[in-house]
């Protein structure tokens, strides 16, 4: 169409079009310019800032902690011996014997559990000589005067009869010792009991005492 115009358009037309087109993209221009501008400013990151640091101190050099080897020296090394191994025992630990449960334990005994009565003594009751006529003092003992206390032990039956007689000590004069040793033979005895019952004992001592009468 600007074509067509400007074949028809006199001079002066032509100018006027050309300057309003050229002012009009110039403002387009600007104000798509001024637009991405905008736009492009809004959207920039911050800045970087960048600081310089100071440079480290050089590191001192580590101490030696020994002399260093002389290899000019011509002195003689000391001689290290090997490392020798041992031979290592590993030693077994005995097996346990033996349990780990306690002994059971006694019930403990209640209230209602009676107390055993401990046994009786047996009763025992001694033989006893029946009364009877004392020995007859041999004359020859009687003349002399002789005097003393003659010792029997004696065994008894159940029934309380003399089976053995023995002289334990004497009188010092075996004239009486030998006729306490008769008389009591013949003596009768209440027979020794153990609770009640008779029972047949050995043991049991008799002892007589021979004695004149100086009046």
């Amino acid at each position: 169409m600007y074509g067509a115009m400007r074949e028809h358009a006199p001079s002066s037309t032509r100018l006027a079009g050309l300057a309003s087109a050229t002012a009009m993209t110039l403002a387009m221009g600007f104000a798509l310019a001024n637009g991405m501008g905008n736009y492009i400013a809004a959207n920039l990151p911050d800045p970087i800032i960048y600081v310089p640091l100071p440079d480290a101190p050089p590191s001192e050099p580590p101490p030696l902690t020994s002399d260093p080897l002389d290899v000019s020296s011509d002195a003689s090394l000391l001689a290290v011996d090997p490392v020798v191994l041992l031979d290592r025992f590993e030693v077994d630990n005995p097996p346990m014997t033996g349990t780990l449960d306690p002994p059971p334990r006694k019930p403990a005994a209640t209230s209602n559990t009676a107390t055993p009565t401990p046994p009786k003594p047996p009763v025992r009751t001694s033989a006893i000589m029946l009364p009877a006529a004392s020995p007859a003092y041999p004359v020859s003992e009687v003349r002399k005067g002789n005097q003393g206390i003659s010792s029997l032990d004696l065994c008894l039956d159940a029934r309380g009869r003399v089976t053995s007689a023995a002289l334990i000590s004497s009188s010092g004069h075996p004239a009486l010792d030998n006729a306490a040793l008769k008389w009591v033979r013949d003596r009768k005895f209440t027979p020794a009991k153990v609770d009640g019952a008779p029972q047949a004992i050995c043991g049991h001592a008799v002892s007589y005492e021979w004695k004149l009468d100086k009046r």
